[in-house]
C-alpha cells in the first residue's frame, strides 16, 4: 500500500471529541467526593454548559466513575486505562475550525479542573498535571484509528499546545490497542502543572 497516495481522513470534520488531563500521583480524590460538587455546579451554574445529571459509575473498574451530563457534552471523572483523570466531551457541534473546536474544549476542560482543584468540599489533595493530555475521537468515520490520522491531527494538536502551554518538547502516542477508538497521548517531559498551563493567555488561531 503506498501511503503516500492515500487520501488523509476527514479529520477536520471531527465534532465528537474529547480531551482528557490526568490527576498527579499525589491526589487524593476519590470519584464519589465529587458528586455532591458536581450537583452544586448544576445548581449555581459553575461550568460551561447547560448542566443537566449527575451519574455515579464509580463501581465500574474502568471508564467513566462520575459524570457530569451537559445539554452539549459530558464531563467525567474517568478511569480509562486505570489512569484517573478529567475529561470533557463534547457532543454537539461547534463552529469554526477543528483547531478553534479544540480550543473551546480545552478551556472549558481546564476551567472544570481548576474548579475541582480549589474547590474546599474535597477532603484531599487534587492537582491535575499539565505535561500530559489525551484527545480520543468518537468518530471512527472522520478519525480511523490509523497512523494517518495522527498524521493528520498531529499539526493541529501541536499548534493547540503551543497556544495554551509554556511546553514545547510534546511527543504523540497513539493508542494501538485493536478495536480502540482514536486516541493520542500528547506528553511532555517537563513536570508542569495545569495550573501553569491554564495561565497562558488565549491567542489568535492561525489556522
Amino acid at each position: 500500500m503506498n501511503l503516500a497516495t492515500m487520501t488523509p481522513p476527514p479529520v477536520d470534520d471531527l465534532q465528537r471529541v474529547a480531551l482528557k488531563v490526568f490527576l498527579t500521583n499525589d491526589s487524593e480524590l476519590d470519584p464519589r467526593d465529587a458528586i455532591p460538587v458536581f450537583h452544586r455546579w448544576i445548581q449555581t451554574h459553575a461550568v460551561n454548559g447547560l448542566l443537566i445529571d449527575v451519574a455515579d459509575y464509580a463501581h465500574l473498574p474502568s471508564g467513566p466513575s462520575v459524570l457530569l451530563v451537559a445539554h452539549e457534552g459530558q464531563y467525567a471523572l474517568d478511569r480509562t486505562h486505570g489512569r484517573l483523570g478529567l475529561q470533557y466531551t463534547q457532543t454537539r457541534p461547534l463552529d469554526g475550525s477543528l483547531s478553534e473546536r479544540l480550543e473551546v474544549l480545552w478551556r472549558t476542560l481546564v476551567s472544570a479542573a481548576r474548579l475541582l482543584e480549589t474547590d474546599p468540599a474535597l477532603p484531599g489533595l487534587v492537582r491535575f498535571a499539565g505535561n500530559e493530555i489525551d484527545c480520543i475521537a468518537q468518530d471512527r468515520l472522520c478519525a480511523p484509528n490509523t497512523p494517518e490520522t495522527l498524521a493528520t491531527l498531529r499539526p493541529t494538536l501541536e499548534s493547540l499546545l503551543s497556544r495554551v502551554s509554556a511546553e514545547t518538547d510534546w511527543s504523540f502516542t497513539r493508542d494501538t490497542e485493536p478495536g480502540a477508538p482514536f486516541r493520542v497521548t500528547a506528553k511532555s517531559s517537563s513536570s508542569a502543572f495545569l495550573d501553569t498551563t491554564a495561565a497562558q493567555p488565549a491567542t489568535p488561531n492561525d489556522d
